[in-house]
């Protein structure tokens, strides 16, 4: 198997030429700073029907040797990003960025994020490379190759990207997408459902200022069926952004030619940047061991043999014909002013920051416009109470390992609501205790024995605490979400922010987790000790009423008279009944109340 560095990812100098690349150095400088997030640069993306050789495509210009797939088609955007950097900072780093549908699910938003791997340029061979993008599909709910029942899967296409960043000093700095692919006629393995997010997912892409638009038509179809051209006209009407590309030139059954001949000379869908025609390597050449550079020498020779094709003009024929051409193109683009001008940008994004900021402090302080929904998102600090106020309730009835007692030995029903094990608390603390005597003297309980039984009954904490977390964290990002929809009318800058936005939540989010560990560890690690002066009280009313409650057991009724030496033995406990009643009241029951974390 080959690797990146010998797939020739070098060549993609090819691209850039000496004044070129003194921009690219000043790009290189600018990203150093740490200001790459900052500096915009075009993009290439891939369009085409299903098997129009878009990958194929895709891997002339990079040099890296894509997975094929005959039976399953891309499901999913794929971006090859080539960054320079040092040599001791060379390496292939594969992410996958979440897509719109993912956005507002945390789960599904971690676990996407989740899924990050760094190799060698030697250890990424295209066998790695297969079985990363087969890891990749399964990641995103998408069938693999083993995949047996394919009509009966809930999704068969992927608005997420796999993004794929080589680092090296021989690269120079390149975007370029591959998509999925168009289709005609909707099948039980692909639906119309399906054709819809495919040509969204296109549409999101070309309609970008940024993007340049690599149309590849198949040779053997009807330019007449070819769709990808009205959406590119749609989205460039001017033609800046488009090139058409004709792949399988060498596949036209003979007398076919000369109809694609023309398209090639720009005589039937005019372009204004022309078309380019190429020959990738076939499915067959690729499983008999044709290289990639094997292929740029068949490619070179086909059209320097192949009548018509010889009849072209040389810099529209083969794969190094087309990446000098959009060299040129990048750096037309590079160098083209934005559409607005710094200041411009400056002065929209100082607006956009101050009206986010005045929205989330009216989120925050409850100023809400009245036309607002009762259940709006952006209604922050009442779904925040409500949250608090279900987590306070939650505390209360689930908050407990074991149910309490009642001075009588039933029940308490006010922690009997829900949860909680319903067992005889008594004994539990009774098994306890015995288990744990030393050398304390009889009828007395050792510190630690009651911190032991703290925790063991508080042991729920934990889990309510986290899922309030995550649910006041959902209450927020839903906040953003609509504050973001109502300022920003760009789809793709809100997306860009949001996604920025997303990571610093996500780190918040991080800290509270590990915040509220250290609260746990406060409030059940430590000494068991308050300073609430109402322990005292309570204790002592508990107390009273196990003594009462005990006479009345015995029968003893306000009036009646009775012998004190019977009350007495009547009422009297044993050490360990009374360290047990000591414990429940002392420590389960009065300071599992009391602790500050409830309150």
């Amino acid at each position: 198997m080959t690797t990146t560095k010998s797939l020739g990812l070098g060549a993609v100098g090819d691209l850039d030429n000496e004044k070129r690349l003194r921009i690219l150095g000043v790009i290189d400088k600018l990203r150093e700073l740490g200001v790459s997030e900052n500096v915009s640069l075009p993009q290439l993306v891939v369009v085409g029907y299903q098997s129009s050789g878009k990958s194929s495509l895709l891997e002339g210009l990079t040099g890296l040797s894509f997975p094929v797939a005959s039976d399953l088609c891309t499901r999913f955007a794929t971006q090859i990003v080539l960054r320079r950097a040092p040599a001791h900072e060379a390496q292939v780093k594969i992410t996958i960025i979440p897509g719109p549908d993912a956005q507002g699910d945390e789960e599904t938003l971690d676990f996407l994020l989740s899924f990050t791997k760094t190799l060698s340029a030697e250890e990424f061979d295209s066998e790695r490379f297969q079985e990363i993008f087969n890891e990749a599909a399964e990641r995103m709910g998408l069938p693999g190759p083993n995949t047996e029942n394919l009509e009966d899967l809930e999704k068969r296409f992927s608005d997420d990207i796999l993004k794929i960043e080589l680092s090296g000093p021989d690269h120079h700095h390149l975007s370029v997408v591959d998509v999925p692919g168009l289709f005609h006629n909707p099948t039980k393995y692909q639906t119309e459902e399906d054709r819809a997010i495919i040509r969204k997912l296109i549409e999101d892409y070309i309609t970008d200022k940024r993007t340049i638009i690599l149309a590849v038509m198949d040779a053997r179809n009807n330019l007449a069926n070819q769709e990808v051209f009205s959406m590119a006209r749609a989205a460039d009407p001017a033609g800046k952004r488009t090139v058409g590309i004709i792949t399988k030139c060498d596949a036209l059954q003979p007398g076919d030619e000369q109809g694609v001949f023309r398209i090639a000379k720009n005589e039937v869908e005019r372009l204004n940047h022309g078309w380019f025609v190429v020959k990738n390597r076939s499915t067959q050449e690729i499983v008999a061991g044709v290289t990639i550079e094997d292929r740029q020498r068949r490619e070179k020779q086909f059209f320097a043999t192949v009548a018509p094709w010889t009849e072209l003009k040389k810099n529209r024929t083969g794969i190094y014909a087309l990446k000098a051409f959009l060299g040129g193109l990048l750096y037309d683009h590079i160098s083209r002013p934005s559409r607005q001008t710094t200041a411009d940008q400056r002065r929209f994004l100082m607006r956009l920051a101050n009206a986010y900021q005045q929205d989330v402090s009216d989120a925050l302080s409850g100023n809400y416009d009245p036309g607002l929904d009762g259940d709006d998102p952006v209604k922050l600090r009442m779904h925040v109470r409500k949250l608090s106020d279900k987590f306070a309730d939650c505390m209360a009835r689930s908050g407990h390992a074991k149910i309490f007692h009642t001075v009588q030995g039933d029940i308490d029903k006010e922690f009997a609501r829900s949860g909680g094990d319903r067992g005889d608390i008594s004994e539990w603390i009774r098994n306890l205790y015995r288990e744990s005597r030393g050398a304390e003297l009889p009828g007395t309980v050792n510190p630690r024995d009651l911190e032991n039984m703290f925790r063991q009954q508080s042991e729920p904490w934990r889990n309510i605490a986290t899922v309030y977390i995550g649910r006041i964290s959902t209450a927020i990002q839903r906040c953003n979400e609509a504050v973001f929809a109502e300022r920003i009318s760009d789809d793709d800058l809100r997306m860009k922010l949001m996604t920025k936005l997303s990571h610093g939540h996500s780190n918040i989010h991080d800290k509270a987790g590990q915040q509220l560990t250290i609260i746990l560890n406060d409030e059940r690690g430590g000494i068991l000790q308050t300073v609430n002066h109402y322990f005292a009280d309570t204790l002592s009313a508990i107390r009273q009423e196990r003594v009462l409650a005990r006479l009345e057991a015995a029968g003893v009724e306000d009036g009646c008279a009775v012998v004190l030496t019977q009350m007495l033995k009547s009422i009297h406990l044993s050490n360990e009944d009374q360290a047990v009643n000591d414990i429940h009241d002392t420590l389960l029951q009065n300071a599992y109340i009391l602790a500050p974390m409830v309150q």
